[in-house]
Protein backbone atom coordinates (compact mmCIF):
# COMPACT_ATOMS: atom_id res chain seq x y z
CA UNK A 1 0.00 0.00 0.00
CA UNK A 2 2.86 2.49 -1.06
CA UNK A 3 -0.18 5.92 -2.28
CA UNK A 4 -1.71 5.51 1.62
CA UNK A 5 -2.01 8.48 3.15
CA UNK A 6 0.76 7.88 5.54
CA UNK A 7 3.34 7.96 2.66
CA UNK A 8 2.68 11.68 2.71
CA UNK A 9 3.96 13.18 5.80
CA UNK A 10 3.29 16.66 5.76
CA UNK A 11 -0.03 15.77 4.70
CA UNK A 12 -2.17 14.97 8.21
CA UNK A 13 -0.13 17.84 10.01
CA UNK A 14 -0.99 20.36 6.98
CA UNK A 15 -4.75 18.80 7.44
CA UNK A 16 -5.20 19.52 11.25
CA UNK A 17 -4.41 23.50 10.78
CA UNK A 18 -6.84 23.55 8.43
CA UNK A 19 -10.65 24.03 9.48
CA UNK A 20 -12.96 20.80 8.75
CA UNK A 21 -15.69 22.73 7.13
CA UNK A 22 -12.70 23.82 5.25
CA UNK A 23 -11.80 20.18 4.25
CA UNK A 24 -15.14 19.12 3.71
CA UNK A 25 -16.24 21.80 1.24
CA UNK A 26 -12.69 21.29 -0.69
CA UNK A 27 -14.09 17.82 -1.44
CA UNK A 28 -17.57 18.69 -2.25
CA UNK A 29 -16.01 21.11 -4.52
CA UNK A 30 -13.47 18.64 -6.29
CA UNK A 31 -16.23 15.93 -6.46
CA UNK A 32 -18.79 18.69 -7.89
CA UNK A 33 -15.71 19.97 -10.48
CA UNK A 34 -14.43 16.11 -11.40
CA UNK A 35 -18.55 15.42 -12.48
CA UNK A 36 -18.34 18.61 -14.54
CA UNK A 37 -15.23 17.78 -16.15
CA UNK A 38 -16.79 14.17 -16.78
CA UNK A 39 -18.82 15.90 -20.01
CA UNK A 40 -15.53 17.60 -20.93
CA UNK A 41 -12.84 16.01 -23.72
CA UNK A 42 -10.05 18.42 -23.00
CA UNK A 43 -7.62 16.85 -20.65
CA UNK A 44 -6.36 19.23 -18.72
CA UNK A 45 -9.92 19.44 -17.82
CA UNK A 46 -10.55 17.83 -14.41
CA UNK A 47 -7.29 19.16 -12.52
CA UNK A 48 -8.81 23.06 -13.91
CA UNK A 49 -12.48 22.02 -13.18
CA UNK A 50 -11.38 20.22 -9.23
CA UNK A 51 -9.29 23.13 -8.68
CA UNK A 52 -11.84 25.69 -9.66
CA UNK A 53 -14.41 23.51 -7.96
CA UNK A 54 -12.63 23.42 -4.61
CA UNK A 55 -12.29 27.51 -4.41
CA UNK A 56 -16.12 27.81 -5.17
CA UNK A 57 -17.62 25.80 -2.70
CA UNK A 58 -15.15 27.09 -0.31
CA UNK A 59 -16.56 30.81 -1.31
CA UNK A 60 -19.84 29.29 -1.18
CA UNK A 61 -19.90 28.08 2.02
CA UNK A 62 -18.49 31.57 3.24
CA UNK A 63 -20.87 33.42 1.88
CA UNK A 64 -23.59 31.28 3.06
CA UNK A 65 -22.62 31.40 6.62
CA UNK A 66 -22.05 34.96 6.26
CA UNK A 67 -26.06 35.70 5.13
CA UNK A 68 -27.47 32.47 7.21
CA UNK A 69 -28.92 31.04 4.40
CA UNK A 70 -31.09 28.18 5.24
CA UNK A 71 -29.37 24.67 5.72
CA UNK A 72 -31.76 22.23 4.63
CA UNK A 73 -28.53 19.63 4.57
CA UNK A 74 -26.19 20.21 6.76
CA UNK A 75 -22.85 18.04 7.29
CA UNK A 76 -21.15 19.25 10.78
CA UNK A 77 -20.81 22.73 9.98
CA UNK A 78 -20.50 22.75 6.06
CA UNK A 79 -24.20 23.94 3.96
CA UNK A 80 -23.80 21.04 1.38
CA UNK A 81 -26.76 22.90 -0.09
CA UNK A 82 -24.81 26.35 -0.89
CA UNK A 83 -21.49 24.40 -1.53
CA UNK A 84 -22.18 22.49 -4.32
CA UNK A 85 -24.30 25.11 -5.74
CA UNK A 86 -21.49 27.70 -5.79
CA UNK A 87 -19.21 24.96 -7.26
CA UNK A 88 -21.87 24.01 -9.47
CA UNK A 89 -22.93 27.43 -10.57
CA UNK A 90 -19.03 28.65 -11.16
CA UNK A 91 -17.71 25.30 -13.56
CA UNK A 92 -20.41 25.98 -15.26
CA UNK A 93 -19.78 29.87 -16.44
CA UNK A 94 -16.20 29.16 -16.79
CA UNK A 95 -17.60 25.59 -19.19
CA UNK A 96 -20.34 27.99 -21.14
CA UNK A 97 -17.18 29.99 -21.35
CA UNK A 98 -14.91 27.37 -22.44
CA UNK A 99 -12.06 27.76 -19.54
Amino acid sequence: MRNSLGSVPWLPPLLALLPPWLVLAGLLGVINGAAASCSSARRLALAWYALLGMLAASLGQVVAAAVQAPRPLQIGDVNVMATSLGACGVVLAARVCRL
